[in-house]
């Protein structure tokens, strides 16, 4: 079953598209202490064609990177001197995530989503549920086995997001971005890449690790689609979004990720 379909975002700047799009994203239940949902007063999109709204204050985006990208160079050991190769590296947009099949209980999923059109956003996200402490792949997957078990209770086919970053710097594959539309921003969701912080920051703080991961992966993101620092937003920032999302503590963090351009040592 589908999530509801949403309005198109063909392009960020003078002008947004009208057509309709495919997906939009509602946070599931009582577990949401700030997420990313927007408020129930939201007002629903009708069907068919509506007029152009226009959205000034938004860049248009403009490749400022060279396409293509390595994975995770390899960490040299302070102590040792042993060189440590990462241990997932993968074909994919983000060569240094856990592929889905990591933590995902099930088979892989082949259907009831849209596919997944040119990426040209990306928007960052808190889960927003109860503070998330842990550390331990054990605990990250159990969390974002949650997520998806929320997202599935509304009748949608899989997790919203397409990559999850936990507090200890890992990377996880969310929903195939190669494949599927993500769920993740009402009514934004075409052309738009999914990343989610496990955890609530509103009441916490990221991470060092987490920040340095969700950087990282941004600037894969950016460098493999060719995607400026300018379309890269986080749920509140987007017009007309009715959210606290991503938090105050994690938004605070994205501002300064932005002003740097979110560059990273492990994109070429």
């Amino acid at each position: 079953m589908n999530a509801p379909r949403n309005e198109s975002l063909p392009e960020l700047g003078p002008r947004l598209g009208a057509a309709m799009a495919r997906r939009s994203f509602v946070f599931f239940g009582a577990l949401f202490v700030a997420g990313c949902a927007s408020s129930p007063g939201s007002a629903r999109m009708a069907s068919g064609r509506l007029p152009g709204v226009d959205w000034p204050d938004i860049p248009a985006p403009e490749p400022e990177m060279p396409q293509g990208a390595i994975c995770t160079p390899p960490q040299v050991d302070a102590k040792t001197g042993v060189v440590k190769v990462p241990e997932v590296c993968m074909p994919g947009p983000v060569p240094f995530a856990r592929p889905r099949s990591s933590w995902a209980r099930g088979g892989a999923l082949t259907g009831g989503m849209d596919p997944m059109l040119k990426p040209r956003y990306i928007t960052v996200h808190h889960d927003g549920m109860t503070p998330f402490w842990g550390k331990t792949e054990t605990e990250a997957k159990a969390r974002i086995e949650l997520i998806r078990n929320g997202h599935r209770g509304k009748g949608w086919a899989d997790i919203g997001y397409h990559y999850v970053v936990d507090r200890n710097g890992t990377v996880w594959q969310g929903r195939d971005l190669t494949r599927w539309q993500g769920a993740h921003v009402k009514e934004r969701n075409e052309h738009n890449i999914g990343v989610v912080c496990l955890g609530n920051f509103v009441v916490q703080s990221p991470s060092e690790a987490q920040i340095e991961a969700l950087n990282r992966t941004i600037a894969q993101l950016r460098a493999h689609y060719r995607i400026s620092s300018g379309a890269v937003l986080t749920h509140r920032e987007w017009p007309g979004a009715q959210t606290a999302c991503p938090g105050d503590r994690l938004q605070a963090k994205v501002r300064v990720l932005r002003k740097s351009g979110f560059k990273s040592a492990a994109v070429a």
